[in-house]
């Protein structure tokens, strides 16, 4: 039992194999580990080798999840989805930009239909549901030009697991079955990838689903703190602010807070 819950031990990620009667076939279904310090750092280790495009590792468990900046992100055990994946875009480079918000959109619709939930995104890399951070996404360019994209979901996290400011599905009120979500999800990753490597535009899906977008921001870039407006998005995934002044700033990284507006 939990010791602070009371609900019974967590259920193990079962069979994935209906993988390969969807959109992610014909990629290899995901090696599933029981715990691992980092799924990036095992796909990682993977490309080296030569591993194909569509490698992916699920862990039930990080000791050592990675975030943006050198953030560490708690990864529970069997309390949600865990897992990276490496890709091999053949796009021109001012495209890969485009690559975290792909996988947002990917992530976001496939919880929506595994959930019924209405997830936002935050960008460049925040899945969103009532204002809480429910998920997040780091992609990473390797040297040999491929990228390896790690995804953290909160699941059947309880208020007590999260941090200030986090979400789950469950304290959203949309308990899920793990092995189901994540199915759904890398199904939903993979058909975005592809609809967007063989060149379908992807800003007007991401605009959609964007908490971001026309609305008013605070972002720190560097020592920097813009101010503005998130009003459209850049040739190559950038975000672009217009400040009071009407100045464009463009935002290629950067941590983004949304501004509620005074009441």
């Amino acid at each position: 039992m939990s010791a602070h819950t009371g609900r019974p031990e967590r259920a193990p990620l079962g069979s994935l194999d209906s993988l390969a009667q969807s959109p992610w076939a014909p990629w290899p279904v995901p090696v599933v580990l029981e715990t691992t310090p980092s799924t990036m750092t095992e796909v990682e280790r993977l490309a080296a080798e030569g591993a194909p495009e569509g490698t992916a590792v699920v862990a039930e468990e990080q000791t050592a999840g990675r975030g943006r900046r050198g953030r560490t992100w708690d990864s529970s055990a069997r309390a949600g989805l865990w897992w990276s994946l490496l890709l091999r875009p053949r796009v021109p480079a001012d495209r890969l930009g485009w690559l975290p918000l792909v996988v947002g959109v990917g992530v976001a619709r496939g919880l929506r239909t595994a959930a019924g939930v209405r997830v936002e995104l935050k960008w460049p890399n925040d899945v969103l549901v009532s204002g809480g951070k429910l998920a997040g996404i780091l992609a990473e360019r390797l040297a040999d030009g491929s990228v390896v994209v790690g995804v953290g979901i909160n699941v059947d996290h309880d208020e007590l697991e999260l941090p200030e400011g986090g979400a789950s599905l469950r304290t959203s009120g949309h308990a899920v079955n793990r092995t189901e979500a994540l199915v759904q999800v890398l199904a939903s990753v993979a058909q975005a990838y592809r609809e967007w490597a063989s060149g379908v535009d992807v800003r007007d899906a991401y605009t959609a689903l964007s908490a971001t977008l026309h609305h008013d921001v605070q972002a720190h870039v560097g020592d920097r703190v813009i101010v503005g407006r998130a009003s459209r998005l850049g040739a190559s995934g950038e975000l672009i602010l217009t400040d009071p002044e009407g100045v464009e700033h463009l935002l290629s990284a950067g941590d983004v807070t949304l501004l509620r507006p005074e009441r």
